[in-house]
């Protein structure tokens, strides 16, 4: 099990929670206060980041949907209950409190961003109230509570899936500009760490959260002696802003991003700039098109409902695995918490949508790899496989869909 937190932090953590909070959108079926299962969401509905968390709050609601269609949980109706966490610690953790202390939900779905999640857990934590994060990838995310899951892997072991990458295209000198959040820091230092013997690190610059401006520190980059640029933004419109600047001023390094990268939006605002570069990310969703798997199900379901998706239909087939995996364990063990929990630690691989997996004593997922994807005229396609156990690269192409 997890390092828990230090009690006077929960202390003040829950007085904290006793204190006024906004209010937030509500999506599902609305039934009686008697006969509703209320789960909640945390994430990015507005803001640089919202593409990557209106896929997810539409990827929950899906899951949300399919099981009130059959009847609910053992007959009560779900609600999910949506607050917009703004890709930010402070309104996440206005949002953990109010869903815990007024809205009273089972489990919360989220954050999405790491700085949600890490500001979320220590009030979920003293709640007991389980919470699953679909794509927070922070490493601290992994000692943040006992009742804090993930179904992403951990940025821990990217710099790791970087490297081998790095090596295996023969780069020597790597240039990084990151934003300075957990996210993006948690990459920073993950790279440092693993980076391969003579592969060196020859521009390191931090920017604050939002920044939009990149032309002075391009200036600087152009004359600095580099072979690869990592684009370390926390949103594909940062992205889009280091990338378009960079090529603006005529340099023409490989450029290799996160997951903020992997996103059907960037290749539209920045497609000439992006042309070549590569997000390491995840798989691309499996969909075979004949609509007979899951995941074709998944897609025609989130495209009849929501269009397409503006980051990546993967990030949504997490967030439906995650609020899946919740549902179905309120089903077998109840809604207290400490339950959830244990079922959850003990739960067997699960057969998702976007991949088999199950979790670790820390509540890390095991079974879901690292993918290294690159852009064609504005089209993701998925190029390598990194399996995180080995971080041995097979080959394989397919559309991102």
């Amino acid at each position: 099990m997890k390092r828990t937190l230090a009690l006077g932090a929960l202390a003040a953590l829950l007085l904290a929670a006793c204190q006024p909070t906004q209010t937030g959108t509500t999506g599902g079926t609305s039934s009686s206060q008697a006969s509703v299962i209320k789960i909640g969401y945390i994430g990015p509905l507005t803001g640089d980041a919202a593409s990557f968390g209106n896929d997810d709050l539409h990827g929950a609601q899906i899951a949300v949907d399919e099981v009130n269609a059959a009847g609910g949980i053992n007959g009560q109706q779900v609600e999910l209950i949506a607050e917009d966490g703004r890709c930010n610690g402070s309104d996440a953790a206005s949002a953990a409190q109010k869903l815990v202390n007024v809205d009273h939900v089972v489990a919360i779905i989220g954050g999405q961003c790491s700085s949600e999640t890490l500001a979320a857990a220590p009030i979920v934590e003293a709640a007991h109230v389980v919470l699953i994060s679909p794509v927070s990838s922070s490493p601290d995310v992994t000692h943040a509570g006992d009742y804090v899951f993930r179904n992403y892997p951990s940025d821990g072991l990217k710099g790791k899936a970087l490297g081998t990458y790095l090596k295996k295209a023969a780069f020597k000198k790597l240039a990084i500009i990151s934003e300075n959040t957990d996210f993006c820091q948690g990459i920073r230092s993950s790279v440092a760490k693993d980076l391969p013997s003579g592969v060196t690190i020859v521009f390191d610059e931090l920017v604050d959260p939002g920044t939009k401006d990149y032309r002075s520190l391009m200036t600087r980059l152009r004359k600095a002696d580099f072979d690869v640029f990592l684009a370390n933004g926390q949103s594909d419109a940062t992205d889009a802003a280091m990338v378009t600047q960079l090529r603006e001023l005529g340099m023409k390094q490989q450029i290799v991003g996160t997951d903020t990268a992997d996103s059907a939006n960037l290749g539209k605002i920045a497609t000439k700039a992006v042309e070549g570069m590569k997000p390491l990310s995840v798989p691309s969703l499996r969909a075979t098109g004949s609509g007979s798997t899951p995941a074709d199900a998944f897609v025609r379901t989130f495209r009849g409902k929501y269009g397409e998706a503006q980051q990546s239909m993967f990030f949504a087939a997490l967030s439906y695995d995650a609020t899946s995996v919740i549902l179905r364990t309120i089903g077998q063990v109840g809604m207290d918490g400490t339950k959830i929990k244990d079922a959850l630690y003990a739960m067997p691989p699960y057969h998702g949508i976007a991949g088999t997996f199950s979790f670790d004593s820390n509540g890390d997922v095991i079974g879901i790899p690292f993918a290294m994807k690159v852009f064609k005229k504005g089209v993701l396609m998925q190029a390598e496989l990194i399996p995180i156990e080995s971080s041995a690269m097979t080959e394989s192409s397919s559309s991102i869909q």
